[in-house]
């Protein structure tokens, strides 16, 4: 039985145009939607805390802001990794499912820090400086930061699945290095980190159902 060649299909090219349009639109809404419920929270006489005894054994590293806000450069290039406009879907609607879940409890249910926060000198001080500048110590559980980290990680992995190991385990020391730094810069506390780990694989695994690619007919 002679069996026919198989056709070079095209692969198409990474959808660049789409990922650019879901970047703006969702920074957008990270934005003015963390900006705003920040705001309404720190105007609340009275604030709600999932700060534990557990807590107050975890130290404050100074030098850990620098892997904490590295999620700032690795969120909007996430957007032009993915390979199909299928895949950039579905981590679109994935971030949009935890930035609206987390903003939506923000305002349910108002959180803030109830620890005294140390201002450190130095390099690692003026990017602690900038972040206090755009957001006050409100906007706790569930930590978005944890939730944007579990996509932003699935996303890269997928990616690096068929590269070398030791990039793959480089990948995954990165971003466990940034889970930590959620504690350690003392801008959560463990069960925030714990409700943002949850919430964000809920929302991956909502995208996937959602926009699932479909099937050839015949």
């Amino acid at each position: 039985m002679r069996t026919l060649p198989v056709a070079n299909v095209p692969v198409p090219p990474p959808p660049w145009r789409e990922a650019l349009l879901w970047m703006l639109l969702l920074g957008a809404m990270f934005i003015h939607g963390y900006s705003w419920t920040n705001q309404w929270a720190a105007s609340q006489a009275q604030t709600h805390t999932l700060h534990g005894r557990w807590d107050d054994a975890i130290p404050f590293w100074a030098w850990t802001i620098w892997p904490y806000l590295a999620l700032n450069l690795l969120y909007p290039l996430t957007f032009f990794i993915c390979p199909t406009r299928s895949a950039l879907r579905r981590h679109a609607v994935a971030i949009a499912l935890v930035q609206a879940g987390c903003m939506l409890a923000f305002v349910c249910w108002p959180t803030g820090n109830i620890r005294h926060l140390p201002q450190p000198d130095g390099a690692s001080g003026l990017l602690f400086a900038q972040l206090r500048a755009f957001e006050a110590p409100f906007n706790m559980a569930p930590s978005l930061h944890a939730a944007v980290l579990v996509l932003v990680w699935q996303a890269w992995r997928q990616v690096l699945r068929t590269e070398a190991a030791a990039l793959r385990w480089l990948w995954h020391g990165a971003c466990g290095l940034i889970l930590l730094s959620t504690v350690t810069t003392w801008q959560h506390d463990l069960l925030d980190v714990l409700a943002g780990l949850l919430l964000g694989a809920l929302a991956g695994l909502i995208a996937r159902c959602v926009c699932r690619p479909r099937r050839p007919v015949g």
